[in-house]
């Protein structure tokens, strides 16, 4: 009987060991990263998306065509953005699969800048209008909700934390001079972050705990530079404090560290896309912007653009390294990024 159970152990020991064996050379799978833009020639412009680097055409059209922004769930792919008419007004474009969605209600969508998946839920965000004007407003499952004091606003992006939805964009103030003062709304009330004459936009918001991160750009003006601005519960922070223009496009919050993304410009108006680590620029390699951000477990990837001579090339970082989506033979352009773990 001891000779039997010594043989039963040696078989389970080498089982062991051949199973130890094939986990050991088992190849992970990769994860499926999507990205939105568009490319442009002299036929127009075309939205479209890559997954994993293959491309998918939604739209083209002989003025303007953009995919703003891109989410999946399962096997669903949901892609905002818009294009315009032959008097070039702007219309809101929503697929899912490919296919155009419809939204409901009374505001005639004119541009989405943001789709996000969220408990069952699908919202978008853009601007919409009636006869008496246009607004900032954000659409569940196609149905419209309008943020107070939007009047000629645009809801540029969104975040939903604990039940709380958070919209950042911009509208008109209060006084005539105030034609775009940056926001962001909480469960529609609004928190305004400027005042004046500066027209500044809000492109991107993140939420941690109890702070609201909230990246956009100022225009200039006569008396002073524009450029990226980050603002931390209201308090604004000059993210390129020089005499060069600079954009900040999209935020992000891993644990205590705030990741921005933009491009700064130099002294002959060539532009270099940056990531900001709570406050530190560095450059991404290759790459003259940057135009989203999302970090999934300690991975950070960002989409951009790049240059091969005045051609500009679709493409995107992990950890810094670049993935090039086009050759470079035609212009292409990047506008958000998701990625999914396997």
């Amino acid at each position: 009987m001891l000779r039997f159970y010594s043989k039963l152990a040696v078989v389970a020991v080498g089982f062991l060991t051949f199973a130890c064996s094939l986990q050991d050379h088992v190849v992970p799978a990769s994860p499926d990263v999507y990205v939105a833009g568009y490319s442009h020639s002299g036929n127009g412009q075309t939205a479209r998306y890559w997954k994993n680097g293959q491309v998918v055409d939604l739209l083209s059209n002989p003025h303007a065509a953009v995919a703003t922004s891109i989410a999946v769930s399962g096997s669903d792919v949901y892609v905002a953005g818009w294009d315009t008419d032959a008097t070039f007004s702007s219309r809101a474009k929503f697929w899912k699969n490919g296919v155009t969605q419809s939204l409901f209600g009374p505001y005639t969508a004119t541009v989405l800048s943001k789709v996000l998946l969220s408990g069952g839920d699908v919202y978008v965000a853009g601007s919409g209008g009636t006869d008496s004007g246009y607004y900032a407003i954000y659409w569940k499952n196609g149905s419209p909700v309008v943020m107070n004091d939007s009047r000629n606003g645009w809801a540029r992006d969104m975040a939903i934390v604990n039940g709380d939805v958070y919209v950042t964009g911009n509208a008109s103030g209060s006084k005539p001079d105030e034609g775009a003062i940056a926001k962001y709304w909480k469960n529609g009330s609004s928190v305004q972050l400027t005042s004046g004459p500066k027209q500044v936009y809000p492109n991107g918001i993140a939420v941690s705990g109890n702070d609201v991160h909230v990246v956009g750009t100022a225009n200039g003006d006569n008396i002073s530079r524009g450029g990226a601005r980050y603002w931390k519960n209201g308090v604004e922070t000059d993210l390129s404090p020089s005499t060069y223009y600079s954009n900040a496009e999209d935020v992000a919050v891993l644990g205590n560290d705030v990741y921005i993304v933009g491009n700064v410009g130099n002294e002959q108006s060539y532009y270099t896309a940056v990531i900001w680590k709570n406050g530190v620029p560095t450059p991404l390699p290759g790459g003259v912007s940057a135009s989203a951000i999302t970090i999934v477990g300690n991975d950070i990837y960002v989409s951009g653009t790049g240059l091969n001579g005045f051609t500009s090339i679709a493409k995107y970082w992990k950890n810094g390294v670049p993935v090039n989506l086009t050759d470079g033979m035609l212009s292409n352009f990047t506008t958000s990024i998701f990625v999914v773990n396997p």
